[in-house]
């Protein structure tokens, strides 16, 4: 099973992808789904320790279990305001 990842701002830049289709199959937690990230782009490993990921549009924690249907993955990275 194929799953969208999407990545924003400096992450597109970098991987110069706006949009990847990953294999998360064996991923059970928000967490693995970070390390598949990290191992499949290495140059943004780093930057994924202060980036938050939202499954399915809401916001998620390493150690929440990912759900039985998965429509998308963002990949945020941190955001400044004023």
């Amino acid at each position: 099973m194929l799953t969208t990842v999407k990545f924003f701002a400096f992450l597109a830049e970098k991987t110069h992808k706006t949009e990847v289709k990953l294999n998360l199959q064996q991923c059970q937690t928000v967490g693995e789904v970070r390390e598949v990230i990290s191992s499949e782009f290495p140059e943004i490993a780093v930057d994924l320790a202060t980036c938050m990921l939202a499954v399915n549009m809401e916001f998620q924690q390493d150690q929440d279990m990912l759900p039985k249907e998965i429509t998308e993955i963002a990949v945020i990275p941190p955001v400044s305001g004023g």
